[in-house]
């Protein structure tokens, strides 16, 4: 008897533990680890995953009665093999979260859905017929039973007995079960060429041209083009005669493939170097791990491009993971001029172009992944090397359930194929670069840029001058002398200012109230180029006012800066420079952010203007200067990681500038010049701001000195918010009490956005080196905490504490 084990489909903790299950005759060919199958459970017909295969053991008259079968096998190819299995459980013990949500997020979105719905009974004969006999409606009696008579039926023939309510209710019921199998039908086209298979042009173009002259069309187009792009062929041929060749196999589908370059970098000393430690690791299949701390323009991209060689050279398979989609356009170019066999996985892909790459990589068609948080997840086989480039980016951590940080689940999928783990960054997190000065991974330092490149030098202007001027307050001066000098040399400036919109407050001059979002606890931003004033957080969206709500007055002032106003103001002083503007708005839509950043490439852009999107791992060795516009917005946040934050994003957009031969120069324009924040960042020393930083933590006892839990209590009432953090946080004290565990409580106290979506929140925080206890505190709210009107959530590690 062959028997399986199985994790079921469910979002429920309590089933996160493998069931046994026998495999009938009919379905043995069919049975592989990482295919849905259709089991029984209790008395339900439930989905499952399988996990592993048993293997063949004599049965007893006792197993074929307590063992179940396996009903129906739903997947046409395996989802996932076992180690993503054992990454999964991994998570789901590691994130608090059932293993159900976790395959889920591994799966394709295309491959979540059923084709060909059959339902099925989901109870025994005996107990649909004592519930048929309870039923009013004697069309539902007449369905039942059919259903039981017939065994199946295709949910287009229940349609014809019963409403789409009535089956649904059927289904909520539990009496009977919608399945179906699990099959991409759609075809991606776009990147793909058709190109000649089986087919001998001398002897068998003849024969096709008499019988079918339309498929002999299509081959001697391919013939002369040597490949043809899959729209274009279809627009001349018809999809019969298309189809026809692909089923006779004189054609077939490919992924066009790449131009590869032969030009090689040459290495200096530090680049090679680091890359030999990496080499190594990659030749004893050691499963090392590496931080690549290199300045801005050192190199890190060639390291990586080589280190990915070196993995296939030795028959594995790499992962390349950048923080944003615009890295992933960026690097692209980069790496598929040097590696043959490659695939790109993000969000922003169609469901029928991502699922296309997922199955290339999961028939072992692929050699390097290159894509955002979610290609950690990607098939592949054989992984010998995972790089995550800029890894103190943000967006490397979930927000949804599982709230997973990309560099967990990273360092356990080495763990588990005995992967080399590379980070890179000019500014690693505080969090790596002590884990590397303690010794727990290998430090690679790039202390120069490469080439001709020297690091820009960067100045602090003091705008305290500048706003008691008449001349502009959003750009000094001397930042326009700067940018005209530098327009006149034909160079290219970026100015930065991370806040999109004209203006971030309204105020009126004559009661002195603001502008807020009904909502929200903060501030409108007025868009000029929508004249809205939108709400950054709900999306809540008005008309501007042209007296004030609360006392009439018609004196209502826009303050502060946004992109939008700085691409205005740009203008005015610069009326025939060629500027554009780079932040969300203006990247909603289709194809403006590529447009862009490959306008900035070919010079055809003088001034860009942008958010933290022109900040990291651009490469435009023609800009000379870079404006920081307002440096102070982004200080003195209530959150004990926004110096960090700070000084990371300031040196990364520093460093667009001098990538060339040509001299860099920054300008930070600030209002508090003596902050000494400033001049570590004219030093460019971040190693100087971590030792400083890193006392602080260890004095407030903050990561990476302890372990954090921070739990969230929202409702439609501040009262109610706070009860139930009140409530949390004695509940939690008598839990510690009983522990004698050395743990400290901050709050209960408001949020800093005390009001989201109109929800109020309150917030604990739980400070413990022991993760174990913050975990069972955390499982102790998700398995006995169910407050009416209230939602809690929680966060083991957060990266935003506001």
């Amino acid at each position: 008897m062959l028997r399986v084990r199985v994790l079921i489909n469910l979002p429920a903790i309590s089933l996160d533990h493998s069931y046994t299950y026998m495999v009938p005759q009919p379905l043995r060919e069919d049975i592989e680890v990482g295919k849905r199958v259709l089991v029984e459970l209790g008395n339900r017909k439930v989905e499952a995953f399988v996990s592993e295969i048993l293997g063949e053991e004599e049965s007893s008259v006792n197993d074929v009665t307590t063992i179940k079968p396996v009903l129906k096998v739903l997947d046409r190819e395996a989802i996932f093999d076992h180690n993503l299995f054992l990454l999964a459980e991994w998570m789901a013990e590691s994130y608090l979260c059932p293993i159900s949500l976790v395959l889920k997020l591994m799966t394709p979105r295309l491959l979540r859905k059923k084709k060909g719905v059959i339902v099925t009974p989901a109870l025994k004969r005996e107990e649909i017929e004592l519930w048929s006999s309870r039923l009013m409606a004697q069309r539902e009696s007449d369905f039942l039973d059919l259903l039981l008579k017939r065994g199946n039926l295709s949910l287009y023939e229940a349609k014809k007995y019963l409403s789409n309510e009535e089956i649904k209710a059927l289904v909520d019921e539990n009496v009977i079960k919608l399945s179906g199998h699990y099959s991409a039908q759609r075809v991606e086209k776009i990147g793909y060429v058709y190109v000649l298979k089986d087919f001998d042009l001398e002897q068998d173009l003849p024969l096709l041209e008499k019988a079918a002259p339309r498929q002999a069309e299509a081959v001697r187009i391919i013939a002369k083009e040597q490949e043809v792009d899959c729209i274009l062929l279809e627009q001349l041929i018809p999809a019969r005669s298309i189809k026809s060749l692909l089923e006779k196999s004189f054609i077939e589908r490919q992924k066009k493939k790449s131009i590869l370059s032969d030009r090689i970098l040459q290495l200096n000393r530090e680049q090679e170097t680091a890359y030999r430690s990496i080499k190594k690791a990659l030749i004893n299949d050691s499963g090392e791990e590496f931080l690549l701390f290199g300045v801005t323009g050192s190199g890190k991209t060639e390291i990586y491009i080589r280190s990915v060689e070196k993995a296939i050279q030795q028959g594995r398979t790499a992962i390349v993971l950048v923080p944003e989609i615009a890295l992933t356009r960026h690097l692209l170019a980069d790496f598929s001029s040097r590696i043959k066999n490659m695939a790109v996985m993000h969000s922003a892909m169609a469901d029928g172009e991502r699922h296309a790459e997922w199955k290339r990589i999961r028939q072992g068609e692929v050699d390097l992944v290159l894509g955002t948080r979610s290609a950690i997840f990607a098939p592949l086989h054989r992984l010998g090397l995972i790089i995550i480039d800029e890894e103190q980016e943000s967006s490397y951590k979930q927000e949804d359930t599982p709230k997973y940080r990309v560099h967990e689940v990273a360092r356990k999928r080495a763990e588990l194929d005995r992967a080399v783990l590379l980070m890179g960054s000019a500014t690693p997190s505080l969090d790596t670069l002590y884990r590397a000065v303690k010794g727990e991974m290998k430090l690679l330092s790039l202390k120069q840029r490469v080439a001709e490149a020297r690091m820009p030098i960067i100045r602090v202007e003091n705008m305290k001058a500048a706003a008691l001027s008449r001349q502009s307050r959003v750009i000094s001066p001397f930042l326009s002398e700067k940018l005209a000098t530098t327009l006149q040399r034909g160079e290219q400036s970026i100015l930065f200012i991370n806040r999109r919109g004209y203006s971030p407050l309204s105020l009126c001059r004559s009661c002195g109230n603001i502008l807020l979002c009904p909502s929200c606890s903060v501030g409108l931003t007025y868009h000029q180029d929508t004249a809205k004033n939108l709400c950054h957080y709900c999306n809540y969206q008005a008309s501007p006012p042209v007296n004030c709500p609360f006392c009439g007055s018609r004196h209502m002032s826009y303050l502060g800066l946004g992109t939008q106003r700085v691409e205005e103001e740009s203008q005015k002083l610069f009326p025939t420079a060629r500027i554009q503007r780079l932040d969300m708005d203006s990247s909603r839509r289709v194809g403006f952010q590529e447009s862009i950043l490959e306008r900035m490439e070919k010079r055809e852009i003088d001034i860009l203007i942008g958010t933290q999107m022109v900040a990291k791992g651009l490469n435009f060795p023609h800009v000379s200067l870079v404006g920081i516009v307002d440096a102070d917005s982004m200080l003195n946040l209530p959150d004990f990681r926004a110096a960090e934050r700070c000084i990371q994003l300031l040196l990364q957009v520093a460093g667009r500038s001098g990538r060339g031969s040509l001299p860099g120069e920054v300008i930070i324009q600030t209002f508090n010049p003596a902050n000494p924040l400033f001049s570590i960042l004219q030093n460019q020393d971040y190693l100087a701001f971590f030792y400083q930083e890193i006392k602080q933590r260890r004095l407030l006892n903050y990561p990476p000195f302890t372990q954090l839990l921070r739990i969230v209590c929202s409702a439609e009432s501040p009262e109610m918010a706070q009860m139930v953090a009140d409530v949390l946080s004695r509940e939690i004290n008598d839990i510690i009490d009983a522990k004698e565990e050395d743990i400290e409580i901050l709050g209960p106290a408001p949020c800093p956005l005390l009001k989201i979506r109109n929800r109020y929140r309150w917030q604990l925080t739980l400070k413990c080196e022991n993760m174990l206890l913050l975990k069972s505190i955390a499982r102790y709210i998700i398995d006995y905490k169910d407050f009416k009107n209230t939602q809690v959530e929680w966060d083991l590690n957060p990266v935003m504490t506001m």
